[in-house]
């Protein structure tokens, strides 16, 4: 009975449609069509046929908050440092590479059909590691001739698939056919319960002066989960500056640990003074993007809803929040959501360019391993281009056929 009553009292996340923070957005009308390949693979793989391996952004000194909270005042202590990476020269990155290669021919120079034996080292000696490598940090814009170590693992990962045997994929292809003008003001309600806030499967965000935007019978439970002495803690976050909460929204809710994290970010004073304005998209309903998988040997096809919007002058980033397990693993659904989106925002970005509309958008899959170098890149003005760890995974994965 008491979960029941607790769903009943609620909190609704609504957009003012006169805040300063609202700003346009774009989308595309698509027709579509299906393709779908197979094919088996025998021998060597070509290999870095793009001449570079995908590395995502990286910072050598990160910026770091450390927080603390006393155990018995509950007093939360934060200071900050900077975190030294370990870092690799382009030579010893590349004598590793080599190496790899050597070993594969060395595993695979016995092997009963001679079309599976390899030479990968004769077609990559050492000088021509080094000169991928080069052009990777270039691609990347790593200016610094240096490697982290989290990117000297990307060269090595890019060798582990050369014997995979066969690979099948199903692509949707969509043509755009009309640009479709949207506004941040239109974007739906949604609203979160007291179970769920009292659980902490939600939390809510919200700035000085949020009761008076809610309905009358909502704001005795907004008193009780703004109450620090009840029980709705851990679903709670409280924005002490309204200056510091550039989002239309009333309140905020994010779902799960990632997203809780990455709205916290998001009004961090720092961060926020570099935001012109943000949007946490609905589940279902306001902005979706199309796409494609295969469940077993049936293909599917949905939609997902990008979690957020940021904006800053004439770009908008656009951020799918994933957990770091999605780095190791990514799961065929987010495969194909990252490809679809990709490519559905570069598509857009040429309409736009066509039609001299100056605003340009940039997706993002990101896991919290990256949200330290993405809100650093966001402060230095340079997210144009950045890459999240979870980025380079799920596109190296589409592309050795994953989904």
């Amino acid at each position: 009975m008491n979960e029941v009553l607790e769903i009943e009292r609620r909190l609704s996340s609504k957009v003012d449609r006169e805040s300063p923070f609202n700003f346009e957005l774009h989308h595309l009308d698509y027709t579509r069509l299906e393709d779908t390949t197979e094919y088996a693979k025998k021998g060597e793989y070509k290999l870095f046929e793009e001449g570079y391996v995908d590395l995502p952004t990286q910072i050598e000194a990160e910026d770091v908050t450390v927080g603390f909270e006393r155990a018995v005042s509950g007093e939360h202590v934060k200071f900050k440092t900077t975190i030294q990476h370990k870092i690799w020269t382009v030579e010893e990155v590349a004598e590793q590479m080599f190496q790899k290669l050597k070993s594969i021919d060395e595993e695979s120079k016995d092997a009963a059909d001679p079309n599976d034996r390899t030479s990968y080292a004769k077609r990559f000696p050492l000088a021509k590691c080094e000169e991928i490598v080069r052009a990777s940090l270039k691609h990347a814009k790593i200016k610094s001739g240096k490697i982290t170590d989290e990117n000297r693992q990307k060269f090595w990962q890019a060798l582990g698939t050369l014997r995979r045997k066969s690979a099948k994929r199903v692509v949707y292809k969509l043509s755009p056919r009309l640009l479709v003008r949207m506004n941040t003001g239109d974007r739906q309600d949604e609203s979160c319960s007291a179970a769920e806030l009292r659980r902490g499967s939600k939390t809510v965000f919200y700035a000085p002066g949020c009761e008076s935007t809610l309905v009358d019978e909502q704001r005795e439970f907004f008193r009780e989960v703004d109450d620090d002495d009840e029980d709705f803690v851990r679903g709670r976050i409280r924005v002490e500056k309204s200056v510091d909460f550039k989002t239309p929204a009333n309140l905020v809710i994010a779902d799960a640990t990632p997203e809780r994290k990455f709205v916290r970010e998001l009004t961090e004073h720092e961060n926020a003074l570099k935001i012109d304005a943000w949007l946490k998209n609905t589940p279902m309903g306001f902005y979706s993007v199309e796409y494609a998988w295969k469940k077993g040997n049936k293909p599917k096809r949905g939609e997902f809803s990008p979690d957020f919007f940021i904006k800053q002058g004439d770009s908008v980033c656009v951020v799918e929040v994933k957990g770091d397990e999605e780095i190791t693993d990514p799961g065929a659904e987010n495969l194909k959501k990252h490809e679809y989106a990709t490519e559905h925002f570069n598509r857009l970005n040429d309409w736009l360019e066509k039609e001299k509309i100056p605003t340009r958008y940039q997706f993002n899959m990101i896991s919290p391993k990256s949200y330290n170098v993405f809100f650093q890149k966001l402060r230095e003005g340079g997210l144009a281009g950045f890459r999240s760890e979870l980025d380079v995974a799920v596109a190296r994965g589409g592309n050795n056929g994953g989904g």
